[in-house]
């Protein structure tokens, strides 16, 4: 089994163009899956990013 690339949410948010603060809320919105990491922060797996888009405000 490989072990897969997680981001924290300020890399993910970077590698999509996007606000941050995109990326946290709709990991709140569980519209991206979240990882915990050790260190009890949360994570978004990389291959996710491509399944997702930013909804208009």
């Amino acid at each position: 089994m490989t072990e897969q690339e997680v981001l924290l949410p300020a890399e993910a948010a970077r590698r999509l163009g996007v606000p941050t603060r995109a990326v946290v809320q709709a990991m709140y919105e569980k519209r991206l899956p979240r990882v915990k990491l050790e260190d009890g922060t949360l994570g978004i797996p990389a291959e996710a990013l491509d399944s997702f888009h930013v909804q208009a405000v």
